[in-house]
């Protein structure tokens, strides 16, 4: 007689939920025959079915035995913790307990479980229990991380995470893809208050923490890949996200590191590279704990890290050694530009001396003598102290509708024996009229 995978009166693990009447009846004639037997008191059970609970064992004289009522309290509190997870979750649980227990058979010192199974007296349970010789792991499946749940399903991620290690477990978790954000021009991950919660620090996570610790030294480090970094001081501590998705030739994992950085809202890490994928199969290969990661492609994303860096080093020098030498040539075309302006103003003034100072009478300029606009304004400035803003009207306003004479001005100037600005713009606007 094989003992029950689940006795307690509720769905059957291992058999289906939802059964055809024959299947049903076949279940039950096995039962009939005393096949089932409560793996806790050695009761013979029985099989029952119904619309709401499905398909189920059942003691078969009397009410079900104490472990069989503690198993049940303990499952009920489980399909609670679990309401708000996707349709998938359950999917991608049972394929990680499946895989692993195939595993445990292979190995005496590997034990494999469900969480509310392995450990009913718990408040929370992981979604698959491991232990490997004394250490235990609990594995968790995550699949409502959002913005509309973020904070208050982190807090509860937070809790759940500190309890497993208080209760002696390391938690592994894996997380619904759906969610991953990446900024690739600033080579940076948006993460989820959950996500930076659940975030691991593996034996891999270690040896980059080595290989950036010798490259940030380098203080353009983080502008080689346009990084915005936001610690001063940043501590090197790199962490790893394991998204888990279904594809084609069934569900994988993408492994995804990152060196943690930003930590209020909005949680900005340094993106490692851009994660790869793996078998859920391989991540899940039990060592020293789940595998999680493939250490030959580690090792291969380690040198092309390395090589990124160099290339974006020399490419980043390579700008700033042509910014350098634009600024350098914009600086002496800027110098160069001043010092024909000062020469230009010296022999401007030159030129207004020696006319000046040529001027037998500067009130008297012969008609074959042409003057410069810029020798109107010496004149004008020393006969009517002209100012700026009379210089402007006198360029906009009156010179357009003189044909820019020069001569002209002088000769009003002189023959109205004009002293303000008002008498000389009187004169011309009387020329202009006749």
């Amino acid at each position: 007689m094989r003992e029950a995978l689940h006795v307690i009166d509720n769905e059957i693990i291992g058999l289906p939920y939802k059964a055809s009447s024959d299947e049903i009846n076949n279940y039950k004639k096995l039962a009939n025959k005393e096949l089932y037997q409560c793996p806790y008191c050695k009761a013979i059970l029985i099989v029952k079915s119904g619309d709401e609970r499905g398909l189920y064992f059942s003691h078969k004289h009397s009410e079900a035995c104490i472990e069989s009522r503690q198993m049940d309290k303990a499952e009920k509190k489980y399909r609670k913790q679990i309401e708000g997870e996707s349709v998938l979750h359950r999917t991608m649980v049972d394929i990680v307990y499946d895989e692993l227990t195939i595993q445990s058979k292979m190995k005496s010192n590997i034990e494999v479980n469900y969480g509310y199974r392995a450990k009913p007296e718990l408040k929370e349970y992981p979604d698959v229990w491991i232990k490997i010789d004394t250490v235990e792991y609990a594995l968790s499946v995550v699949t409502r991380v959002n913005s509309k749940e973020d904070s208050k399903f982190s807090n509860m991620i937070t809790n759940r995470h500190e309890y497993f290690q208080l209760q002696g477990m390391e938690p592994i978790w894996f997380i619904e893809k759906k969610e991953q954000s990446v900024e690739k021009e600033k080579n940076s991950i948006i993460l989820w208050d959950a996500e930076l919660t659940i975030s691991l620090k593996t034996y891999e996570d270690r040896l980059w923490d080595s290989l950036l610790g010798n490259m940030i030294h380098d203080r353009g480090f983080f502008s080689y890949f346009n990084y915005p970094v936001a610690m001063d001081d940043l501590t090197i501590d790199v962490r790893s996200m394991y998204y888990i998705y279904s594809k084609e030739n069934g569900i994988v994992v993408k492994v995804q590191r990152f060196l943690k950085d930003r930590i209020i809202k909005p949680y900005r890490a340094f993106l490692i590279n851009e994660g790869y994928e793996i078998p859920f199969a391989d991540a899940l290969i039990l060592q020293n704990g789940p595998k999680l990661s493939d250490p030959n492609m580690e090792e291969i994303n380690r040198k092309e890290f390395t090589l990124k860096f160099q290339r974006l080093k020399r490419k980043y020098r390579e700008q700033l050694r042509i910014l350098e030498v634009k600024r350098l040539q914009e600086m002496r075309e800027k110098e160069e530009h001043e010092k024909r302006q000062e020469e230009e103003r010296k022999q401007a003034i030159k030129e207004d001396q020696f006319f000046l100072q040529n001027l037998l009478d500067y009130n008297q300029i012969a008609e074959d003598k042409k003057i410069s606009y810029n020798h109107l304004k010496v004149l004008l400035k020393k006969r009517i102290n002209l100012t700026q803003k009379e210089q402007m009207e006198l360029w906009t306003n009156i010179m357009p509708r003189i044909k820019y004479n020069f001569n002209l001005v002088w000769n009003l100037a002189v023959e109205n024996n004009c002293r303000t600005f008002t008498e000389l713009r009187a004169s011309l606007q009387d020329y202009i009229k006749n």
